[in-house]
């Protein structure tokens, strides 16, 4: 249902055009990187269709504004700003589930967990609620003495700790219980002005990566919360959501100038304009292994990519 050939072939189109008619500031082509596999623009709510490869058999919800993702396997969590909704696609039936509602706020943002759950921060409410995929509760992460605004949540690959940044730049580590874990490098509530601090962040399955608000930078952190890493000084201006990829690359939606930004090894290598992957706007990214989910929120879609590995440019 939502990689249908017209859809391909539109998207297709729309990024050799869109390419084409920019100027050369991109360093490199969008093809190079990423490669069109198809749109979301909604789904069927459950009961699935009793016959197989046919649509689930129940309402139809159409995307308003997809504001954030988290991707994992075949679980697509999409937070719908223009419904207030969170939402599930199960990409194997096809079908959509609505969770819960969310506000319709800057600042909520959503990751996917290795067994299929998803955390939802919530900057208005000082929390970060862990669900399952029916939307049940299984934790609450707060510590409301050091986390006044909670802006991201990872969760780190080697010790399975679910790390939790605010607004202000300090980022926790926590239990996978809920309950707040034993400080990281510095003070004992975040990192110390020494060690740099992050708002946004970003985990693959060997990394952790910031953005570093004071030096507009991005940071990578080792298992315990040192920096061991720093680059992209001078080249982000407004970011609003990273992901890695299975090749070790850091992509970056820059509100700032409207670009999808990719860093490989600490150097930017492509900086990429919406009309380039068919797009209006970038709004949100989630990456799982090869796949790109990227959000057009004015749009009301999800634009599905097949990730170039670096050896095959």
């Amino acid at each position: 249902m939502w990689r249908n050939l017209a859809g391909c072939v539109l998207l297709a189109w729309a990024l050799l055009a869109g390419a084409a008619g920019l100027d050369t500031e991109p360093l490199e082509r969008a093809n190079a990187f990423l490669s069109p596999q198809g749109m979301i623009v909604g789904g069927f709510s459950a009961p699935a269709s009793p016959v197989p490869g046919r649509p689930p058999t129940g309402a139809y919800l159409k995307l308003l504004h997809p504001s954030a993702l988290a991707a994992n396997g075949p679980d697509l969590y999409v937070a719908d700003s223009g419904q207030r909704l969170l939402l599930h696609f199960d990409t194997v039936s096809q079908s959509v589930t609505p969770l819960r509602e969310i506000p319709p706020l800057p600042g909520v943002r959503i990751k996917a967990g290795a067994d299929g759950s998803v955390y939802v921060v919530r900057p208005d409410r000082g929390e970060v609620a862990r669900l399952a995929r029916d939307g049940r509760p299984i934790a609450t992460f707060s510590a409301k003495f050091e986390i006044l605004q909670p802006a991201d949540i990872v969760i780190e690959p080697t010790l399975n700790r679910p790390w939790i940044s605010d607004a202000a730049g300090g980022v926790f580590a926590f239990h996978p219980s809920g309950r707040k874990s034993e400080p990281l490098v510095g003070r004992g509530d975040g990192f110390s002005d020494e060690f740099g601090g992050a708002t946004l962040l970003a985990a693959s399955r060997e990394r952790v990566t910031g953005f570093d608000p004071r030096c507009r930078c991005l940071i990578d952190f080792d298992r315990e919360g040192a920096v061991i890493g720093k680059y992209g000084e001078g080249e982000l201006l407004n970011p609003a959501d990273l992901a890695l990829d299975a090749a070790g690359r850091t992509w970056v939606v820059d509100r700032g100038d409207r670009r999808l930004k990719i860093f490989d090894q600490g150097r930017l290598v492509a900086a990429l304009q919406p009309p380039q992957l068919g797009l209006v706007d970038v709004t949100a990214i989630s990456i799982d292994l090869h796949t790109a989910y990227i959000a057009d929120g004015p749009a009301g879609r999800i634009g599905i990519f097949g990730i170039t590995p670096p050896s095959r440019r």
